[in-house]
């Protein structure tokens, strides 16, 4: 199996003069794979950590959502765009590509798919379809008599909420179907990766130096992250 680890960290400013400290001889140097299949691996890691994330979500609002809450509507915009983060076009990371991910699932769970990302594309993250609305209204008193008595204009605005059980229900089934397939993925890519490591020679995986961590700081927010 392959193995995975992960850390989290608080951003903070960075000394460009603070260099790490000297290893000890019997420390191990950690080399990066500089390969397609490392590169593979990677991605589809993070897709899955995305991916838990939006599930882990999804299963606080299964049947607990008797009705519309700040915190209903915020566990539901956050599960919504972690889970199509992953099927956007990134600059740093290959997404995933829906029609290999559900292939194998019922033409109604593709479907499903296209409305969720609509919800997310045109109403959540930008506001282009009927879901949201807005109009500047006038009351007339009479409008077709001879007198006609205008009222205060008064601006409505019309939000049709996305959250339903039948949304949350569907998202939840599609992510766990992404997990199952990404999971699936991922140990094909380790196994790439331990197929070319054992191509490699040694100067090949030590040419390119010890991996080094580079910190993510404000100034560095707007960058795209190095690969």
């Amino acid at each position: 199996m392959p193995s995975n680890e992960s850390m989290t960290i608080a951003m903070q400013p960075v000394d460009p003069s603070q260099t790490p400290g000297t290893p000890s001889e019997d420390e191990v140097s950690m080399y990066p794979v500089r390969h397609e299949s490392a590169r593979h691996w990677v991605d589809l890691s993070l897709h899955l950590s995305d991916l838990e994330a939006a599930l882990s979500w999804l299963e606080l609002l299964v049947h607990k959502h008797t009705q519309r809450t700040p915190e209903a509507d915020a566990l539901w915009t956050a599960a919504l765009t972690m889970f199509f983060k992953c099927f956007q076009q990134s600059a740093s990371r290959e997404k995933l590509n829906a029609a290999q991910v559900f292939a194998n699932e019922p033409e109604e769970g593709r479907a499903q798919f296209e409305v969720l990302k609509s919800l997310r594309n045109k109403t959540v993250v930008h506001d282009e379809n009927a879901y949201t609305q807005g109009a500047v209204l006038v009351p007339i008193a009479n409008p077709d008599g001879p007198v006609a008595k205008r009222g205060q204009a008064t601006l409505m605005l019309f939000e049709a909420s996305t959250l339903d059980d039948c949304h949350i229900s569907n998202l939840r089934l599609l992510t766990l179907a992404s997990i199952t397939y990404v999971k699936s993925a991922i140990v094909t890519a380790s196994a790439e990766v331990e197929a070319y490591l054992r191509s490699a020679s040694r100067a090949d995986l030590v040419a390119a130096g010890p991996y080094r961590y580079t910190s993510p700081s404000i100034e560095t927010a707007n960058q795209r992250r190095v690969i």
